[in-house]
């Protein structure tokens, strides 16, 4: 298990470090400008399909029946089923690439009748919600257009990945995804000269595309086929297996993610009509935030998860007990002290990665008030994710889509009461989505207690200990902001203030977790792990 989370963990770090790249050459060309905040805006749309047909719909509803009828051994009959499954998939994705180019066009025409109503019913609350001269929706229309078909190409290759990641072939499955930053970075530098905000688009299409072709030499090598028997088939229907749980799943799943980025398109939206650069800053703040959550938590969930499958599938409860309670132990003492760090350094982690040409002090303090309140979600989504591939296990997604819609209305009306009766601007939609993952996250394990009693038995010792972190997190964090212990002036001065920072939060941490046996024993497996 933990060779598997190493594995992911490599390939999917230098990705990252790729994509972080990636953003730090947006930042600089572009800043957080009207360029910058249209196309934040705009990849919203495609990013929608990518999570409906994309890594959630493949890992959650496509691999685990895959994975069931595999593991019983019947190898080539799996093979038939998961070539039907891929055959509609690519069929969907085609017709969904085609749908967006006549959906969305005439969506941006009735935004403004729309947004008239609902002023009309709401005057005095939704009046200063409504579009403003400084943002360009003709410019995010555009980007929409030559973003679409990075849809088709993210979608192939999460379906691609998936196969790659359920045989251990994790080298290739965590590095993919750095062909994405490789498009994007390629673009900019050589077309931005000739076609301006646009190279940006082109890049994610082309960096889509390069993520898709860069996995299938691996799929389709000899070496490959003999190891796992692979075999395409090209067949629409497989009368020897029940597509039933696959369509239902299906349907979850999709409803799921539209429920997700509904409230995620809402946001931006009100972010449009707030002041230049709302918008791009929390594009940048999420980013960074979301850059621990993908290096960690997806390494973890996606390095379990073939193991607990197996144990599930064998009823082994003891061992799946034992290892879903480690990976549980390894986010809370990794993202405890991770999530401190990002608070109390955020103004020098923001002007260290981004502050260069277009991405001046202006656009580091609005980044910086975003990704404080954004960080605060950072465990509970995490969490959110792992649980929610544990109960896609045991076809459960229904509860995840229950868990979507509410999280869709706390994000959505916290986010305007924020907006209205604060002064916290942007800094209020990242502080939404922070709360909602935190609902989600309570509610998931609800969920996850009920449905899995027999798999799972509670441990109240881990509740004392993560609530023992959480309290020194809350004083660490008061006394940086007592004390005022934010420097950025510069690149040097930031970088020594966050080594600083760094060095005393896991000295902390490390000492209260050393005197915890459970946790300690954790940190001493995976360290003997890592050496060999």
């Amino acid at each position: 298990m933990l060779n598997n989370i190493l594995k992911i963990f490599t390939g999917t770090f230098v990705s990252r470090i790729f994509g972080f790249v990636r953003d730090l050459i947006v930042a600089a060309y572009f800043g957080t400008s009207k360029i910058s905040d249209a196309f934040t805006f705009a990849l919203t749309f495609p990013n929608l399909l990518r999570q409906i047909l994309g890594e959630d719909m493949v890992e959650r509803a496509f691999m685990p029946p895959f994975k069931t009828i595999y593991d019983k051994g019947e190898i080539k009959s799996s093979w038939r089923f998961l070539s039907a499954v891929f055959n509609w998939f690519f069929f969907i994705l085609l017709g969904a690439t085609f749908l967006f180019y006549l959906v969305i066009p005439l969506g941006f025409k009735l935004l403004p009748q729309i947004l008239e109503l609902i002023n009309g019913f709401f005057p005095e609350y939704f009046n200063t919600l409504l579009p403003k001269e400084n943002f360009n929706y003709d410019l995010a229309l555009k980007l929409i257009f030559i973003l679409i078909p990075f849809m088709l190409f993210i979608g192939l290759a999460a379906f691609i990945g998936s196969i790659l990641n359920f045989f251990e072939k994790n080298w290739i499955f965590g590095f993919a995804p750095l062909m994405l930053s490789v498009g994007v970075i390629l673009s900019v530098i050589t077309l931005e000269p000739f076609i301006g905000g646009y190279s940006i688009a082109v890049g994610y299409v082309l960096g889509a595309f390069l993520q898709f072709t860069v996995q299938v030499p691996f799929l389709f090598n000899s070496k490959f086929k003999k190891e796992t028997e692979f075999k395409y088939h090209k067949i629409m229907t497989d009368k020897d297996h029940d597509f039933s749980i696959i369509k239902r799943e299906s349907k979850i799943i999709t409803l799921n993610a539209v429920f997700n980025k509904s409230s995620e398109l809402v946001g931006r939206f009100i972010a449009t009509t707030l002041a230049t650069g709302s918008l791009s800053s929390l594009y940048f703040a999420m980013r960074l935030y979301q850059l621990p959550f993908a290096i960690i938590s997806l390494p973890i969930a996606r390095g379990i998860n073939p193991a607990l499958n197996r144990m599930k599938s064998n009823n082994d409860f003891k061992s799946f007990n034992k290892t879903f309670n480690r990976g549980l132990d390894l986010y809370l003492l990794i993202f405890i002290p991770v999530t401190t760090i990002c608070i109390i350094a955020s103004a020098e982690i923001v002007e260290f990665a981004f502050r260069r040409d277009k991405f001046d002090i202006n656009s580091v303090l609005l980044t910086s008030r975003a990704f404080i309140m954004y960080v605060l979600g950072l465990l509970p989504m995490s969490l959110v994710g792992y649980y929610s591939r544990i109960l896609s296990l045991f076809n459960k997604n229904k509860y995840a889509l229950q868990v979507s819609v509410i999280s869709a209305l706390v994000n959505i009306s916290f986010a305007l009461a924020l907006i209205k009766f604060t002064n916290m601007n942007h800094a209020a939609i990242a502080l939404a989505s922070s709360i909602s993952f935190t609902a989600n996250m309570f509610l998931m394990n609800r969920y996850i207690k009920i449905e899995l009693k027999d798999f799972i038995v509670k441990d109240y010792s881990r509740i004392k200990n993560s609530c023992g972190m959480i309290i020194l997190l809350v004083l660490i964090v008061f006394a940086n902001f007592y004390f005022e212990l934010n420097y950025y002036a510069n690149h040097l001065q930031s970088l020594t203030s966050l080594i600083v920072k760094t060095l005393i939060v896991f000295s902390i941490f490390g000492i209260y977790i050393m005197i915890q046996p459970k946790y300690r024993n954790t940190i001493l497996d995976f360290s003997k792990k890592f050496r060999r």
